[in-house]
């Protein structure tokens, strides 16, 4: 058996596996999602980064690059018909505007064809020869459910015969890892749903101990905590349970949640400033993933109620689908608010290649550039220092677990290793601005840590969950963490269309 993905270490890695005494060799790190030729022979493969995809001989020799498509994420390398082509989805986020299609090209990266262009398409199969049954996400307001569509092609040259087709009109199911039978006639499938949650622990020894965990959001939508109330009573977190993201507070003691924000528009990642008279966030105009939108705007308003105002606007947008829990969280661009009322809030935002970081006021709105750090491509974590002096930052890796700090005046910058731990997900200073928590993602779960600045870490808490959001409360009694909920099981049709 061919096998590709985290094994020791949760390093990426193709493997090859014997059924027959099971004997283990690796090929190749730092590569994902590997693929075997029909005639045995080849392996594609992709890079750590998905920039391109490789092709190598099935005993890992002559490893080489194949298809390289600038400023696009390639994903999930398929071999069409006997193996002169190389299919594989093509993927980009610019500024919201989502592009996702299933491409071929020769081995030789020439003569690219498209099969399939939707930048809602999730998953699909090539089981039948000749033939790709894929799903695609509905639009809102039912974007957590999918469908299925077929189209079939040549499968020497790539080129599609026909149009797409539908082939289920379904609500209440995401198809998800379908595959199906040479013949057609059967077909099975994960029916997935996700949800996310606000949980409250209590913290103890320093920050080393984490008490007990409680559920405080009971719906079963889109719920990620960011922020606390000035008294630590209170979290603050964003959710789409109205079908709109909108910001809410919630008492950790209480059933239900009061509105701070609601409307049309998006509203993410709510902080409260540093003399506590205004919840910050960040707003865009409502939009389908196939427009793009060039920036939103930084909104305010007053922790006791009001109307909400405008601070200033920033570029980029980081919500692409929202069929999925990843795409609604994190990333860039992004905020934090200090906790000392002489220090100035920080956002960061992606120019070109890099993460430029600049402070701003709440009421003044945008100042001075700060720093800019390279962007990763796999993603970034970071948060601004409770007295607004120091900026934590870790780019996602599989290799090492880097963090560094950045003096917003501008001095010198320190790095530690946070080892053996890899993957952050999120991280956030302590309430006594000494030392961090952090999430090391896996694949069997993720993990939440407390570190000092040396990098001596203490486990908190490790789940089977994927956790993508902390928030220390300011009195330093207490961590909100956000994590994936997912519900899946396999089913299959009773009849399905073969031709």
């Amino acid at each position: 058996m061919l096998v590709s993905g985290p094994v020791a270490q949760e390093k990426q890695a193709i493997w090859m596996i014997s059924i027959i005494g099971t004997s283990l060799k690796k090929l190749r790190d730092n590569a994902h999602d590997a693929d075997l030729s029909p005639d045995g022979s080849q392996i594609a493969f992709t890079t750590e980064d998905r920039d391109s995809i490789w092709v190598m001989n099935a005993d890992g020799s002559q490893a080489h690059e194949a298809v390289k498509v600038p400023d696009f994420r390639l994903f999930s390398p398929f071999w069409l018909g006997s193996g002169k082509r190389i299919g594989y989805v093509k993927f980009r986020n610019d500024s919201g505007k989502i592009t996702s299609m299933v491409e071929s090209r020769t081995a030789k990266g020439e003569d690219p064809v498209v099969l399939v262009d939707n930048p809602d398409i999730a998953d699909g199969t090539m089981n039948q020869p000749g033939r790709f049954v894929y799903t695609v996400n509905e639009a809102a307001p039912h974007e957590r459910d999918s469908n299925l569509w077929d189209i079939w092609y040549d499968p020497e040259s790539g080129h599609p015969k026909g149009a797409p087709r539908r082939l289920t009109d379904w609500t209440g199911f995401a198809f998800l890892s379908p595959s199906i039978t040479a013949d057609g006639k059967h077909f099975i499938f994960l029916n997935q749903k996700d949800q996310t949650a606000v949980f409250v622990g209590e913290l103890a020894v320093g920050g080393d101990e984490l008490k007990s965990p409680q559920r405080v959001t009971l719906n079963e939508n889109f719920n990620w905590p960011t922020a606390w109330s000035p008294d630590s009573k209170s979290v603050l977190f964003y959710s789409n349970r109205n079908g709109t993201f909108d910001i809410y507070k919630q008492g950790v003691e209480d059933r239900a949640a009061e509105s701070v924000a609601a409307g049309q528009e998006e509203k993410w990642a709510p902080q409260v400033s540093a003399d506590g008279k205004w919840i910050l966030y960040m707003q865009w105009a409502k939009a389908s993933p196939d427009t793009p939108v060039k920036g939103g705007k930084l909104m305010r308003v007053a922790s006791g109620g009001g109307a909400p105002e405008p601070v200033m606007d920033f570029t980029g947008k980081r919500i692409g689908s929202e069929a999925y829990p990843i795409n609604t969280v994190g990333g860039l661009p992004s905020f934090r608010c200090p906790k000392r009322v002489d220090a100035n809030c920080v956002i960061a935002e992606r120019k070109d290649k890099n993460v430029v970081f600049t402070s701003f006021d709440p009421i003044q709105g945008r100042k001075a550039e700060i720093g800019t750090v390279p962007m990763n491509p796999r993603g970034v974590s970071w948060d601004l220092s409770p007295d607004g002096t120091r900026v934590l930052f870790a780019p996602f890796s599989y290799t090492e677990g880097k963090v560094d700090i950045i003096p917003v005046n501008g001095s010198a910058r320190q790095s530690f290793l946070v080892a053996p731990w890899m993957e952050i997900s999120s991280l956030a200073w302590a309430a006594d601005g000494k030392s961090l928590f952090f999430t090391s993602f896996s694949s069997r779960g993720t993990t939440i840590l407390h570190s000092d600045l040396a990098g001596h870490t203490k486990t908190l808490l490790k789940p089977s969950w994927d956790i993508f959001a902390l928030a220390p409360s300011p009195d330093g009694k207490y961590l909100a963490f956000g994590p994936v909920i997912s519900d899946a099981n396999a089913w299959t049709t009773a009849t399905f269309p073969s031709k």
